[in-house]
This record gives C-alpha cells, sequence and structure tokens, in this order.
C-alpha cells in the first residue's frame, strides 16, 4: 500500500514540517538563503536533534572515550572551517535555531566518523542501491532504490526527507537521513540528478582522515551545483574521500554509474546494460583485488537483486521497485530465501534496513518505507515542494 500525505504540524518563518501520517517519516521543507534555513531546520528539528545528540555522541562522553571539548574541537570547529561558505551559514543558522554553539551542532552531524575514528562503532553496514533506465523501465524514465541498512539504534528516530529551497540560484535538493545529520547520504535535486552513500570500508579499510574535509559534506555542495551525472562525476574524479565509501550516481537522462572510493583513490564503474546493482563490496576489476564478501553479505545481495532486476526487465517502474525491495533476503528461520531480495529485519545479520527509498528521477518523485516500524510506502511529490 502507498500513502500520499502531508500533514503540517509546524512552521518556523518559511520553513515547514510535515509528517506523512504520523511520525515515522517526517519532511521538513526549508526556505531562503543558506543561514536562514539552518535556523528554520534547528528551530523545527530540536527535539530529534536532542533525541540525536543522546544516542551518538552523549554515551563516547559518559564513558569518557572522548570529552566534549575534544569532540568540538576535533568534530565541530575542525569540520565546520573546511566546509563550503554555503554550509558553514546553513550550520550556523541551525545552531541559532535550536541554540547551541555552532561547533556542538556540526560535531552532531560528524557523529557517525567520530564513532569509527575513535573505533567503537561497527561498520561494514550493508546498503544496496539499484537504477534502471531506458529499456529496463516500462517508459524510458530512470528509477533509482536503495536500503539504507545499519544498526537497530537507529529504529526509534524518525527518517527526514528534507528539501532544500535555497533563493541564492543553488539546485533545490531533498536528502532522506536520520535528524541533525545533513550529508547527501539519498540526495535527489531539482535538475534530476541523484546519490545516494554505502559504507566503503570493507574494502578500502576502517581508515578515517581528519585532516580532509568531510565528502558527505562536499557531495552535498556537488548536488547543489551540478545538474548532470557526468559533471557530478568530475566533481568525483577531483575530490579525496576522508573514508573509504561507496557511491551511486544517476540522472533522468539514464546515465547511471557509481563511484568507489579509497583514501588514495576514486574509481568508477559503469554497467554494461541498462541495471545497477551496488553494493558494499568493490565490483570495478580495475582495482586488481579480489572481489571480496562482507559480513552483512553484500555478494548475496548483489546476486538477488542482479537476478530480480533481470526478471523484471522492461516491467521496472517506481511500484516495481517498491515490490522488489519488499522482498526479504532471509527466511524467518535465517536461511538465505530462495529467489530473495534485500531487505533484512533485525536479529538476522550484522545489521538490518533502517529504511528505503525509491525515486522516479524524470518526475521527481520518492516513496519511503521504514520496515522495522511497519510504515507503508509513503509518496512524496517533489515538484510542489521544490515550487512552493
Amino acid at each position: 500500500m502507498t500513502t500520499s500525505t502531508l500533514n503540517l504540524k509546524a512552521e518556523s518563518g518559511n520553513g515547514k514540517f510535515y509528517d506523512t501520517g504520523d511520525d515515522k517519516i517526517c519532511v521538513l521543507q526549508l526556505k531562503g538563503g543558506w543561514h536562514e534555513m539552518g535556523q528554520q531546520y534547528g528551530t523545527l528539528a530540536k527535539k530529534d536533534m536532542e533525541a540525536m545528540w543522546d544516542l551518538t555522541v552523549q554515551p563516547f562522553l559518559d564513558k569518557k572515550w572522548i570529552t566534549e571539548k575534544e569532540a568540538l574541537q576535533l568534530w565541530g570547529k575542525r569540520v565546520l572551517n573546511a566546509m563550503s561558505t554555503r554550509k558553514q551559514q546553513f550550520f550556523h543558522g541551525v545552531a541559532k535555531g535550536i541554540g547551541w554553539p555552532v561547533d556542538r551542532v556540526v560535531a552532531l552531524d560528524q557523529s557517525f566518523p567520530l564513532a569509527m575514528y575513535e573505533g567503537k562503532m561497527h561498520s561494514f553496514s550493508g546498503c544496496t542501491s539499484m537504477s534502471a533506465w531506458g529499456d529496463a523501465t516500462t517508459d524510458g524514465n530512470t528509477y533509482v532504490a536503495r536500503n539504507m541498512d545499519w544498526t537497530e539504534a537507529f529504529v526509534p528516530m524518525p527518517v527526514y526527507l528534507t528539501v532544500y529551497c535555497p533563493t541564492d540560484g543553488s539546485n533545490k535538493l531533498a536528502n532522506s537521513l536520520f535528524p541533525a545529520w545533513h550529508g547527501a547520504a539519498t540526495a535527489i535535486n531539482d535538475k534530476g540528478l541523484y546519490c545516494d552513500l554505502h559504507d566503503g570500508t570493507s574494502m578500502g579499510g576502517q581508515v578515517l582522515s581528519a585532516e580532509r574535509p568531510s565528502l558527505i559534506q562536499q557531495v552535498f555542495d556537488f548536488m547543489s551545483e551540478c545538474n548532470s551525472t557526468e559533471a557530478l562525476s568530475h566533481r568525483f574524479q577531483g575530490a579525496r574521500s576522508d573514508l573509504p565509501s561507496i557511491w551511486m550516481l544517476a540522472d533522468s537522462s539514464g546515465d547511471c554509474c557509481s563511484f568507489e572510493n579509497t583514501l588514495y583513490d576514486n574509481r568508477k564503474r559503469r554497467s554494461e546494460g541498462d541495471t545497477l546493482v551496488t553494493v558494499n563490496s568493490f565490483m570495478n576489476p580495475d582495482w586488481g583485488i579480489q572481489i571480496r564478501d562482507t559480513v552483512s553479505n553484500s555478494l548475496t545481495r548483489f546476486k538477488n537483486l542482479t537476478a530480480r532486476a533481470g526478471e523484471a526487465h522492461g516491467q521496472i517502474d517506481a511500484a516495481k521497485l517498491c515490490d522488489i525491495y519488499d522482498i526479504r533476503l532471509f527466511n524467518e528461520d535465517g536461511t538465505f530465501k530462495e529467489n530473495g531480495g534485500v531487505t533484512k529485519p533485525s536479529k538476522q545479520d550484522a545489521d538490518l534496513t533502517n529504511f528505503q527509498m525509491v525515486s522516479d528521477l524524470s518526475n521527481l518523485e520518492v516513496w519511503l518505507k521504514v520496515p522495522p516500524r511497519q510504515t507503508d510506502w509513503r509518496h512524496v511529490d517533489l515538484k510542489p515542494l521544490f515550487a512552493d
């Protein structure tokens, strides 16, 4: 079942906070200059930001693994100083809206790399993406689907689809992620350009460079300025990652690829057909290393989704991708499901599927689902949110 309901719950300036039937999937529409949009976000998301701090940062302080002063210096001030003016203005606005020091806001945004840097968070997360275009789809449109697979700790948190509508000439874009995090993890802009992020540390090593800018924040800037996969690819080729990662890139013209990034190199992988599947293993043979599985069963997920895409060739649209992504990876007894999919409940793998997003890049529509909280697919038409 798919629903298409936006209920206005709160406003701040030109910013609006909607739920989609409950508080599990929320839509934040921000509009104005970047400082103004940040202030809207900090005001509207204050309660959830406080909960995210308690979930992701406070345990490190309580256990004395790092002091708050150290965290705000290394993951707040250092990261903020390397950001674009756009993002600096935004985070200063968030700080004003929530009433926090700006370094605290940025440290919360960086709480995932903070945890990895301290060696206290299990990585090798199991996200899975697929793009389809051309003859693979019913109408020639470009469709992308992704599972965000991570830790059960995030299950109580809502998923935010944050819609940024800047008035400085930058692209408008929507990004799906947990509260207080603003990197381009699952993003689509108003030109029909898309990217999503996958953990690449199982192949590139669980090594993080604290001397480099945050790539996930840089990619947000790329999405704000690029109109095509080709342009976005050039930006990736010129960037140096602070953390091994894998990215799916696609646009409404059907130009789709993935990037596999280590701290020392970025390599582009293209499809030989009209679908592309991305998991947490490096699949580009140019690395000269054996393709390896992960603790999150990357190669089984790759095989399953490639097979499901082949079976649905010529019939793929948003509804078909929702159906494919509803197929589980495991049976109830924990064995691999015959003709299985990629979606995981808790207790059966190294992680679970926190949320899912299907995108029609040609029509600027998305569908969101949170399996562990038993939501249906929630449809959001981005066109009126971008135009309003």
